[in-house]
């Protein structure tokens, strides 16, 4: 199944602590804290994140959903992720592999 979503990098200026800690696991927020474009940071993870719900609804809650990057990639379970930033516009790709 494939999921795909785009954000404004805009509309997620200006979101304070409680905001993140909805939306993001506890590594996240921790690497959250540390980064300099934290509105980036929150759109790139919210399509992320609603490109794995769209691709899977069993994955609901953001906060549970934690995604990490390994190799200059973004990894959560079993799902290939692609992102893409132009101007203003962060979008999303989540495909669920196939169990084996």
């Amino acid at each position: 199944m494939v999921g795909i979503d785009i954000t404004s990098i805009d509309r997620f200026e200006n979101k304070d602590e409680n905001f993140a800690k909805k939306i993001l696991s506890n590594n996240e927020f921790l690497d959250w804290e540390k980064e300099d474009a934290k509105e980036l940071f929150l759109a790139t993870r919210w399509a992320i994140k609603e490109a794995i719900f769209k691709s899977d609804n069993q994955f609901s809650n953001f906060s549970d959903i934690n995604i990490s990057k390994k190799q200059n990639r973004y990894v959560f379970q079993n799902f290939e992720i692609s992102t893409s930033k132009e101007n203003n516009f962060v979008i999303a790709i989540a495909i669920k592999k196939k169990d084996v």
